[in-house]
């Protein structure tokens, strides 16, 4: 079966809805507005005496509980470009020598478009028109895979109702994370705290490739409140309290800010309720906004995702 399909987002739900119906022989597009591939699943980069340090700015991690994944994470390992991460029951694992190394090693056989941004997507027949920023002229898919987050994603889907409905259904907390690193390599200071359900602003902090380079993520209180906040207070309130986390570890450590990340759409607090495929067209939605707030979650939903779109077009 040849068929023209097109994959909207390079995260890991685009990855893995591509993934799936490679496996079925169908090959997909991928097209991304950014700048690299994954999406939330963030890596940014500092260059210190030509030697390259990680800050691991989106997910920290990932879980593998479902059969697919599992098979994902240990392929992964055995080839070096993961790694297990700590000593955490259920294991936690980590992209080597960042998450970028893991997703681009997982599609590294996959046809992927960077810096293009889709603008609509409209019924034609018994397919689906497109029009990217980067042409004039429509393109008829046979197919099309969409995996922006839900709010984003609505915007797109004006042309099939049933799909608009189901991700109105979604709802999100916002992230704020703050990366900073340090003048030099700490002795005492953990590579990992976790302030899930304690007082304060922090949600977490974690070191990335080195024990120097570190983000802090906010909580969702704290984020959702500071969306519109002035930047540099936002910033001197998380490393206020980054000083009183470490200073009682090493009190001599100098903190250096590097960067500020705001995710508007960053967790999922409510998982969208309706179909994942439009009931005329080829038309599918998937995201961790319909299985759940985590890497693993928008891994199944590609791939139900892809599953629904192939029984469609047979």
């Amino acid at each position: 079966m040849s068929k023209k399909i097109l994959i909207i987002g390079s995260g890991i739900a685009g990855i893995s809805s591509s993934l799936k119906l490679k496996s079925y022989g169908l090959e997909a597009t991928i097209i991304d507005k950014g700048n690299f591939i994954g999406g939330r699943i963030g890596t940014r980069e500092v260059k210190i005496r030509n030697k390259t340090y990680y800050f691991y700015h989106g997910a920290q991690f990932f879980n593998a509980k479902s059969d697919n994944f599992q098979k994902i994470i240990q392929n992964g390992v055995n080839k070096k470009y993961i790694q297990k991460y700590g000593s955490f029951s259920p294991p936690r694992y980590r992209g080597y020598e960042s998450m970028r190394n893991f997703l681009m090693n997982l599609s590294q056989y996959l046809n992927i478009i960077q810096n293009a941004k889709v603008c609509h997507l409209i019924p034609y027949n018994d397919k689906i028109s497109v029009i990217d920023n980067k042409s004039s002229i429509w393109q008829t898919y046979d197919g099309v895979i969409s995996t922006p987050p839900a709010p984003q994603n609505i915007d797109l889907m004006k042309g099939f109702p049933t799909l608009k409905n189901t991700l109105k259904t979604a709802s999100y907390d916002s992230c704020v994370a703050l990366m900073f690193f340090f003048d030099k390599e700490p002795k005492n200071v953990p590579h990992f705290f976790d302030y899930y359900n304690k007082q304060g602003i922090l949600s977490w902090m974690a070191a990335g490739s080195s024990l120097r380079f570190w983000t802090a993520h906010a909580n969702a209180t704290f984020s959702n409140k500071s969306l519109n906040k002035d930047r540099i207070l936002v910033k001197n309130e998380i490393l206020s309290e980054i000083k009183k986390i470490i200073y009682p570890f090493e009190e001599n450590l100098k903190i250096n800010f590097h960067s500020l990340q705001i995710w508007k759409y960053a967790r999922v607090t409510k998982v969208s309720s309706g179909p994942q495929i439009d009931p005329k067209f080829p038309i599918a939605i998937a995201g961790d906004f319909m299985e759940g707030p985590n890497v693993e979650s928008a891994f199944i939903s590609g791939e139900k995702a892809a599953d629904l779109i192939y029984k469609r077009l047979q």
